[in-house]
């Protein structure tokens, strides 16, 4: 019993060993790439802008100084009549389908079927043969419920 014991804590030993090891090469691996991270940072700042950015943004610089409208009156428009007030960024509905195609393809889809206009049928009621006696024979149908229901 003894020897049972050792041996549940020795293994337990081991496994706590190799958690701790995992866990101080999993800091130091942070650290370090913290730390080539911060030189790498500090060598780009050092050394300056790269020349093909700084000549891109001075080319970008000079297309907005050459635009028809200031960027400021532009911004200034913009944020009064909105996307409306400049046609050129104006919305507008796309006639683009493409991420309805996909759909065909799934097991449930049930494409759209145009149906045609349905009009209700009329059927001409015929008027009855002879209006006059019917008028005169319901007035006295009805005193003849009436009387029926009053004896009863």
């Amino acid at each position: 019993m003894i020897a049972m014991s050792t041996r549940n804590s020795e293994l337990f030993t081991f496994i706590g060993a190799a958690f701790c090891t995992a866990g101080a090469l999993f800091a130091a691996q942070v650290l370090y790439g913290a730390c080539i991270d911060i030189s790498y940072h500090a060598k780009l700042n050092a050394a300056g802008p790269n020349q093909a950015a700084a000549a891109a943004r001075t080319e970008q610089l000079a297309k907005l100084a050459a635009g028809r409208m200031p960027l400021e009156a532009a911004k200034q428009r913009l944020a009064q009549q909105g996307r409306d007030g400049f046609a050129s960024i104006a919305p507008v509905a796309s006639d683009d389908l493409s991420a309805v195609a996909g759909w065909i393809h799934h097991p449930s889809f049930k494409p759209v079927v145009a149906h045609p206009i349905r009009t209700p049928r009329v059927v001409p009621v015929e008027p009855p043969a002879e209006p006059a006696a019917s008028v005169q024979a319901a007035p006295a149908a009805a005193a003849q419920i009436s009387t029926t229901a009053k004896t009863k």
